[in-house]
């Protein structure tokens, strides 16, 4: 049986002394002796004829040394090998350096605003992913040509999803012996670390790699500046009229005023500013009992927060807080935290489901009270609420089918002044 090469072009089988290929017609390349090209291919391979156990180890020193090696193969367990190892090495740099780099930039395109240290690390940090990358790129170059296949096939990678899932299925299947085309038989090139260009390269994508880094962290650091500032902003424009309005509404306001805080169900909200009013809302005019909204509360969220979940999810920065005091003169069912809110500025709301727990079924004498708290998804200012409308119903059981009265709706309009 002839010995076989196989064609440099479209690696079919071709007998080894052709001069070309007699399926694509072209040219070979003068190679050397079956018995030289065994022994160049098992160095370059580790084919069992001088096999070499693989481990990460092995593999990190195969891809360091061939970091800018296009031509040649790599085999399965090395490739893996390898990629677990810049896998853990890309994570331990990023916790390491990465994270700070992300977070602080280095210099803000001014040679008068450059935190040494900090250009310092991320040109480190920079370095070194970019020299994993290649080394990672250039290696499922040749994993591919292992598998005979050109390295043309990681264009893949920019189709969007199906793209990436073909080269990993490339990247998992056996070497080919037809792949041998892809090795280069002629004396060994110098290492990479021996040749300028690469140098120059690794140098311009570290470059690039940083000033990108340094883009996201100081857009990052900018964003949350912006933020403070406008908070804050914010903040001492609530406070430069909440002087004039103690001054309005001293009589109104109670010693809760001063808080800035207010907690509605589990969570507590920040408040930026507030103010409270006395009502005088008193309706005894239904089933011998008397309810009561003796206090109006307003406040203005410092931020904007959110409740509920799903399609009952919205974002409030505005609360109203209602005091309310029923005595039940005979036996009622009473639902004031199921009652709607509307506002003269054209809002309405129904009340939250954290408000204090004090209606239901009562019965005949009992006194309870509570709060009832609103939340408003616009709010300005807290003096653009100057009055509410609250609407709540209650009833009573009954065996008269001639009584109209055992159901109530409550209608109450509060001027806030």
């Amino acid at each position: 049986m002839s010995e076989t090469k196989y064609c440099i072009n479209c690696g079919k089988a071709i007998p080894t002394n052709a001069t070309f290929c007699s399926f694509c017609g072209a040219t070979q390349d003068k190679v050397a002796s079956t018995e030289d090209q065994n022994t160049i291919t098992s160095e370059q391979h580790n084919t069992p004829n001088q096999p070499e156990h693989v481990n990460m180890w092995t593999a990190l020193k195969l891809g360091m040394r061939q970091t800018f090696t296009w031509s040649q193969r790599i085999t399965r367990p090395q490739y893996w090998w390898l990629y677990l190892d810049l896998v853990l090495i890309s994570l331990v740099l990023t916790i390491v350096l990465g994270i700070r780099a992300y977070s602080y930039p280095a210099f803000i395109l001014s040679p008068l605003h450059v935190n040494v240290l900090q250009t310092v690390l991320l040109l480190i940090f920079s370095a070194l992913m970019v020299w994993t990358s290649v080394m990672q790129f250039t290696a499922s170059a040749r994993r591919l040509h292992d598998s005979n296949r050109s390295a043309h096939y990681l264009w893949f990678y920019l189709l969007p999803l199906v793209g990436p899932i073909l080269i990993i299925v490339f990247l998992c299947q056996r070497s080919e012996p037809a792949g041998k085309r892809f090795d280069r038989l002629a004396s060994q090139p110098k290492p990479w670390t021996h040749k300028w260009w690469t140098w120059c390269l690794l140098v311009l994508l570290t470059l690039g790699y940083a000033a990108l880094i340094n883009i996201t962290a100081r857009d990052t650091a900018m964003d949350a500046a912006l933020t403070t500032t406008s908070k804050s902003a914010t903040t001492n424009s609530d406070d430069s009229y909440s002087d004039s309005d103690s001054e309005e509404s001293s009589d109104s306001t109670d010693s809760d005023s001063d808080s800035d805080s207010i907690t509605i169900g589990d969570d507590d909200i920040d408040i930026a500013n507030q103010k409270a009013y006395s009502t005088s809302f008193t309706d005894s005019s239904w089933a011998k009992s008397t309810f009561k909204i003796d206090k109006v509360t307003v406040y203005k969220t410092d931020g904007t927060y959110t409740s509920g979940s799903g399609n009952d999810k919205k974002d409030f920065n505005g609360v109203v807080k209602v005091h309310m005091s029923i005595h039940a003169g005979q036996d009622i069912s009473a639902y004031p935290t199921q009652a709607k809110l509307s506002t003269n500025d054209g809002q309405q709301v129904d009340a939250d489901m954290d408000s204090d727990d004090f209606d239901g079924d009562l019965n005949s004498g009992t006194d309870t009270d509570g709060n009832l708290y609103f939340e408003l998804s616009k709010l300005s200012s807290v003096k653009d609420i100057t009055s509410i409308r609250l609407k709540w119903d209650a009833s009573y059981d009954t065996d008269d089918y001639d009584d109209d009265n055992d159901f109530k709706t409550y209608d109450a309009t509060l001027n806030l002044n």
